[in-house]
């Protein structure tokens, strides 16, 4: 599996897939991109995971200079994960929202979120409405998912 982070050349291997979803905003939140990253080693995923998040992470509140680098990656991806944790305050996903509203109808997606995702109803109806799909509640059954569907 190759990693690419936020900002590096996106050399892509093989089948990608973009980790789109809630980047903590401070120090109050942990990232769950590290834990999915084990889960794509543990189902042996052999193509390219983009991390929209610099490779030596550090909360921060303003994004912009990022934005270049994420639309390219999303556009250049195979398939799209969105797993929404959203918490208030720490964690709310609001370019997450939009980005879903864009590729649902424009790109392959899975998504899931945790049971207790806060403010997360509207996205789930939206992906049983275009996807005809029900969310997934585990990030370990997510990944597992999208790996099955590009290998």
């Amino acid at each position: 599996m190759k990693v690419i982070y936020s900002m590096e050349k996106l050399e892509i291997v093989g089948k990608s897939i973009f980790l789109a979803g809630p980047i903590p905003r401070d120090n109050y939140a942990i990232s769950w991109k590290n834990e999915a990253l084990k889960y794509f080693d543990k189902y042996e995923f052999s193509g390219t995971v983009l991390v929209p998040e610099m490779r030596d992470f550090l909360p921060k509140v303003d994004y912009m200079d990022e934005v270049e680098w994420d639309y390219e990656a999303l556009n250049k991806c195979d398939l799209i994960l969105f797993w929404m944790p959203r918490k208030r305050p720490h964690m709310l996903g609001l370019t997450s929202n939009v980005e879903f509203g864009f590729y649902i109808n424009n790109k392959p997606i899975i998504y899931g979120r945790p049971d207790d995702a806060d403010d997360i109803n509207y996205l789930d109806w939206f992906y049983y409405k275009i996807k005809g799909k029900r969310p997934h509640s585990n990030l370990d059954e997510l990944v597992r998912q999208s790996v099955k569907l590009l290998n």
